[in-house]
Formats: C-alpha cells, structure tokens, sequence
C-alpha cells in the first residue's frame, strides 16, 4: 500500500473508534440481549458539531449496574438536568447502553 492509502485507512479507522458509541454500540444493543435500569441526566455537556461556536450540546446520563457507574451522552437536547431516564444495556457490557424512553414532553407554566 502506499503512504496515502495508509494514511486514508488510518483516519478512517480513528474516526470509527472515536464514533464508536453511535456508530457500534448503540445499533448492536438491537441484536443482542438487553436488560433496562433507570438512569439519571446529569450536569454534564456534550459539545455537539460546531458547537464551540453555535454552544449547542446535550447532557450526560448516568446508571450503574453491580456497583459499577456508566455514563454517555443523551444525544438528545430535549434531555435536562434531573430528568429520569430508562436505560437499555448490554448485560454482559454495560458500557453498551442506550437511552430506551423518549423525552418527556414538559408543560408550559404561564
């Protein structure tokens, strides 16, 4: 191979694993056995694309499962700090997880 293609396949395969969350893990929960626990929406930011200059982000979301703690983003910007959440995972790895409920839709208080 020469240095291009190389370096083409060496991109390609960084940005899988840096997308694995969205790209591997959550499509494969669809095919694997799963179980749900609820999970709660913390204060902390996932920058979306562009979002150092727009501030667009969504929230983290956090579980544990065994005593062990597991977060990933909500990918989702409906999601607000304190919302409760069902989450989906892969009961062998738990850091395959999804959040299984839609958001909620809030009520307008006038």
């Amino acid at each position: 191979m020469n240095k291009k293609r190389i370096l083409l396949v060496l991109i390609f395969l960084i940005i899988i694993f840096l997308n694995r969350n969205v790209l591997i893990f959550r499509p494969l929960l669809s095919v694997v056995s799963t179980q749900t626990t609820y999970g709660l929406v913390v204060n902390e930011k996932d920058a979306l694309r562009r979002g150092f200059i727009t501030g667009a982000f969504n929230y983290y979301y956090k579980f544990s499962v065994n005593g062990e703690d597991y977060s990933n983003p909500s990918y989702d910007e409906k999601y607000k700090v304190g919302d409760t959440v069902l989450v989906e995972y892969n009961k062998t790895f738990p850091f395959m997880n999804r959040i299984k409920n839609p958001p909620l839709v809030r009520a307008q208080c006038h």
